[in-house]
């Protein structure tokens, strides 16, 4: 089922660079409306949805019928009407929510092993990553049921009283991260570490190389990269000292972070300059 989900998401996201600007619009704030509206609907019939109404938009445009003539003003309507009628499909749910979870575990994961005489703790990693995936699952519904809602009524200020509620909202989980000490900790020290540093890398690796939509991850690589790096050669008993003991080496520790965290922001930075000027 999750192959055919991403056979038509691919095939969906080919399919829209063949509309005019104004159709995009209009057919983009369907697609996300109907993606995020309902999480527990069966995704792969969502999809097949949006493809039917997608072809029907391009064969439209093809003969001279804008999206909002043919599909009418009121797409929400129609959007609700399609999702009533889609089955509730409680096992893709609960993968959805594992795959969420697997994904902040690799992703925090690597940057907890950076640091050799630091424990890993397991009970942290759980609740946390159980925290924000549940905050991402509140904000994806928020967004979907949000889509064609007046957006503009509260003007910048609306925009910037959003924002703080969503830092408010999601700030929880970095505190459990920060604060939170369970008696789960466990040392991974010597060669453990490093086999499972690389064991890590080679699972988001190929999580990576399989993802259709490769972009938004694109800035994760290169400070995924280096914290791995580092957690390999403070293990490496010959390194270890000098690295983790000396001025030098916590400095040279201290800068490649640094870099890590500098190529960071700008690929994001990056990243949404190039989204903005593609909407």
């Amino acid at each position: 089922m999750a192959t055919k989900t991403n056979q038509l998401i691919e095939e969906n996201n080919t399919l829209r660079e063949q509309l005019t600007p104004a159709n995009k619009k209009y057919y983009e704030d369907l697609l996300l409306y109907m993606r995020t509206k309902e999480i527990l609907k069966d995704d792969a019939v969502i999809e097949q949805e949006l493809l039917t109404i997608l072809t029907d938009i391009i064969a439209a445009q093809q003969d001279g019928v804008s999206a909002v003539d043919y599909f009418g003003k009121q797409p929400q309507e129609t959007a609700d009407d399609i999702l009533a009628e889609v089955p509730t499909h409680w096992f893709s749910v609960l993968k959805m929510i594992g795959s969420v979870l697997l994904g902040y575990v690799l992703i925090t994961a690597i940057p907890a092993l950076t640091i050799p005489t630091s424990p890993v703790d397991i009970g942290t990693e759980i609740i946390t990553g159980l925290y924000f995936t549940m905050a991402a699952f509140v904000i994806v519904t928020y967004i979907g049921r949000t889509t064609y809602k007046k957006q503009h009524e509260w003007g910048r200020l609306g925009w910037i009283i959003r924002w703080l509620l969503a830092c408010v909202f999601i700030a929880p989980g970095f505190l459990l991260s920060f604060f939170l000490k369970t008696p789960w900790q466990i040392y991974l020290t010597g060669f453990i570490g490093i086999a499972l540093i690389c064991v890590l890398l080679v699972i988001t690796g190929v999580i990576f190389w399989r993802e259709n939509d490769k972009t938004i991850w694109w800035p994760f690589v290169p400070i995924v990269l280096i914290m791995a790096l580092i957690g390999i050669v403070t293990r490496i008993p010959s390194w270890q000292a000098f690295l983790l003991n000396t001025d030098p080496g916590r400095i040279g520790l201290a800068v490649a972070l640094g870099v890590a965290l500098i190529v960071f922001y700008v690929l994001i930075w990056m990243l949404f300059r190039r989204t903005k000027r593609e909407h």
